[in-house]
């Protein structure tokens, strides 16, 4: 940043400060004055509203004071119509009775809103509403017999407003000149937070300008001083030092023109000495030739490597450390960097990675080749390990899949032995089924033994292996049913291959079975296709046909098997009706899986 600006934006921050200062000021005052006013008003009124209620009260004794009087020069002089007067002074009277409610409910609301109402309020409210009655039923009675009207007023009316009214007055108004006096408590703590938020800001205003003052000192201060030192151990010989300064302002902008000019005599004046210390330094074989490839320079890197001294690579080509082939190599190679092997002293071969670079110089000419040869022996003879390994984990589970497919083979003629020497119909037919699917387990193994892919199998292939086998082990004389497929080319891994057989042996078998009881020619269809990875496997008759619930509702092994098959390839399977007369069609869909 430019010391302009840092400048511009101090003074520009400390007016921003100021100005929000004055806002903040402001706000706190406007609100102190809400305050003051709303307070104020509050404490006015709930006084104004207790002074009404008294004021009432009084004129309203007075008023009853005044008729009783007025009914007794009445009754001494024996005038018997009631004067205008006295009708005035009833009016008076209920008019206080009406100021004194209003004022009365008045200053309720506004206790009840502040949550904080009297305990004695109720019993006013109560006193008086028994003081409102005994006043109208004295009224009343007056008008009828006055010395009882009399008699009443001194000795009921009168005593129980001085006894009962009178007191429940003075709490009230005392405790309305207590909320008056707690509104300017609180008027006084807002002007005291406004008094302590006005020094805040004062204060931080000055600390912020002070952090600024200082902030902007040290960037243009401490620059300065590193600048000076700088330069002088420059100017005393030490190249290496450098101006550790990254402002972008104008002293920023000279320590880098310093660091670049003190960096320029640093190289024009660098040693020998120091750039054999780094090509000494390379892990790597080095070598540096001329234009027609006579080597100038090596590192010790290149004379272990090679068995040569120095004096004795001086002078020769570095193709006479070639393999013949890497002249080769190189032209195959699609960068500068291509992997072959270099001629030791004693003529043994070392593997190499090997790199080329052209030496161009400040005007653009070529004036050689940089060489730098990385030895990778143990790599080569890792990977010969690794190769060897998987060869022979390769031919260890081809021969466990062929031990498998032997054994498998001998259960299945076990199980036939078995079944040619069993008796009953049902035991021989269970037997065969197994040796079926156990036939189908075994053919997988053995096109995973003479596969080369050990994971996958051509199950196009296996699926004609496998309609022969069911087909032989189902000929009879009696019946002619032919087995018909349209099978294309599909690989499978092991993990779906073996499902899908057994599901494949279930169907086909399944229509042996059941589709032609009382037929002796038939035909049976297989499909097996692919498409945008998903396998799509059908078999088909032009049997009797099913009750496809019966099989839903089925719990034999044939019935299990296919349900549990499609639920272990994640397929979705369904039966329909081949025709409309005969036949039963059976379709499975299941993604395929790498």
């Amino acid at each position: 940043m430019r010391l302009g600006t840092k400048i511009i934006i101090g003074f520009f921050c400390i007016s921003l400060l100021l100005a929000l200062i004055g806002i903040i000021t402001n706000r706190f005052t406007e609100q102190v004055r809400v305050e003051q006013l709303s307070y104020v008003n509050e404490g006015s009124a709930i006084v104004i509203h207790t002074s009404e209620m008294e004021r009432s009260l009084y004129q309203s004794i007075i008023f009853l004071n005044a008729i009783r009087e007025t009914k007794g020069s009445e009754v001494e002089v024996g005038t018997v119509q009631e004067l205008p007067s006295i009708s005035a002074l009833k009016n008076k009277f209920e008019l206080e009775l009406t100021k004194f409610e209003q004022a009365f409910d008045a200053l309720q609301q506004m206790l009840k809103e502040d949550k904080r109402l009297p305990e004695n309020v109720k019993e006013l409210d109560e006193n008086y509403q028994v003081y409102k009655s005994l006043s109208r039923e004295w009224l009343q009675l007056g008008t009828e017999d006055f010395e009882q009207a009399n008699m009443m007023f001194m000795s009921s009316i009168e005593p129980y407003f001085r006894n009962n009214i009178i007191p429940q007055i003075s709490p009230l108004r005392s405790y309305a000149l207590s909320i008056q006096q707690e509104r300017i408590d609180k008027l006084n703590e807002s002007l005291q937070r406004a008094t302590i938020a006005n020094y805040i800001a004062t204060f931080c205003s000055i600390l912020f300008a002070v952090t600024l003052a200082v902030y902007i000192y040290r960037s243009i201060a401490n620059p300065l001083s590193r600048l000076n030192k700088t330069t002088s151990e420059i100017g005393k010989g030490n190249l290496d030092e450098r101006i550790q300064i990254d402002s972008k302002d104008e002293i920023g902008e000279l320590a880098v023109t310093i660091n670049e000019m003190a960096a320029n005599l640093q190289n024009k004046t660098v040693s020998k000495e120091f750039l054999n210390n780094i090509l000494e330094s390379i892990q790597e074989a080095l070598f540096v030739t001329n234009t027609e490839g006579m080597l100038q320079i090596t590192n010790s890197a290149a004379t272990t490597m090679l068995g040569y001294t120095k004096e004795e690579f001086s002078g020769k080509n570095i193709a006479a450390f070639f393999d013949p082939l890497a002249a080769n190599k190189k032209e195959a190679s699609d960068n500068n960097s291509f992997e072959y092997s270099l001629k030791t002293k004693n003529g043994k071969e070392i593997p190499v990675i090997f790199s080329e670079a052209d030496l161009i110089d400040t005007k653009g000419d070529f004036i050689g080749c940089v060489f730098v040869a990385s030895d990778i022996s143990s790599r080569i003879e890792q990977e010969e390990r690794l190769k060897e390994s998987l060869q022979e984990k390769e031919v260890l589970l081809a021969e466990i899949h062929h031990r498998v497919k032997n054994n498998l083979a001998v259960i299945s003629g076990l199980l036939q032995l078995q079944s040619f020497k069993a008796d009953n119909d049902v035991v021989k037919e269970a037997l065969t089924e197994s040796q079926l699917r156990i036939q189908s387990i075994a053919l997988v193994h053995e096109m995973l033994y003479q596969n080369e892919s050990l994971a996958f199998i051509e199950y196009d292939k296996y699926v004609n292996d496998l309609l022969q086998a069911i087909s032989s082990m189902h000929m009879s004389e009696e019946k002619d049913i032919s087995l018909v497929s349209s099978v294309q080319p599909v690989s499978l891994s092991v993990n779906q291959a073996i499902p899908s057989s057994l599901l494949l042996n279930e169907l086909i078998v399944n229509s042996y079975k059941h589709a032609f009881t009382d037929r002796k020619k038939g035909r049976i269809e297989v499909e097996l296709n692919e498409n945008n990875g998903t396998i799509h496997m059908q078999v088909s008759d032009d049997g009797d046909g099913f009750d496809i619930n019966e099989f839903k509702e089925s719990d034999s092994l044939g019935a299990s098997l296919i349900r549990t098959l499609c639920k272990q390839l994640q397929g979705e399977y369904e039966f329909a009706s081949n025709s409309e007369d005969a036949g039963t069609m059976f379709t499975v869909q299941f993604e395929k899986k790498e």
